[in-house]
């Protein structure tokens, strides 16, 4: 797929491989609390760079943790018809709850390493797919993956007008 030309919001133009959104969870652990009353603040980002240029942890927060980092693309690309794009040029996605700008992603985690795969990966600090001492699956592997249904819910096609409990309108495109 790509790795290049990532935006922090929604595109403005055709994507050639799809919309990726990308989130990255904190890198640093206050050393003490597995939770928190906001399930946040038990954990923070590096206080300058980041997890991968290998940013210090926050002196409230000083033991690094391994990063985990969703990347999830979704086939846009019947949608690349500027012909069919809002007529005062805008960008014509929407997230199913209201976002147009692309900013508001969410992910919650629950452990599922299988036998002893996260103690090799902190181990031999694994960093991505650079990881020799682990199994790296392809994308296109990975899109094998798939789950049946379990909502009768008509998720395919495009739905030309969203409008919200606060007056928010846009085109939003499955």
């Amino acid at each position: 797929m790509t790795r290049t030309n990532e935006t922090l919001d929604m595109p403005t133009k055709p994507c050639p491989a799809g919309i990726m959104a990308n989130l990255r969870f904190p890198t640093c652990w206050d050393g003490v609390n597995l939770d928190s009353p906001d399930h946040a603040s038990h954990v923070s980002y590096p206080e300058s760079g980041t997890f991968e240029e290998g940013g210090p942890c926050p002196a409230s927060h000083p033991v690094k943790i391994p990063q985990l980092f969703y990347e999830v693309i979704w086939d846009t690309t019947p949608f690349n018809d500027m012909s069919e794009w809002p007529e005062d040029g805008s960008q014509p996605f929407v997230w199913s709850y209201g976002d147009a700008t692309g900013f508001g992603n969410h992910g919650d985690y629950m452990f599922g390493w299988k036998g002893n795969a996260l103690q090799i990966a902190m181990d031999t600090n694994c960093n991505g797919f650079q990881c020799p001492e682990l199994g790296y699956q392809e994308i296109q592997e990975g899109n094998k993956c798939t789950k049946d249904p379990v909502v009768d819910e008509d998720i395919d096609g495009c739905k030309h007008f969203l409008l919200d409990s606060i007056g928010f309108a846009a085109y939003e495109y499955f």
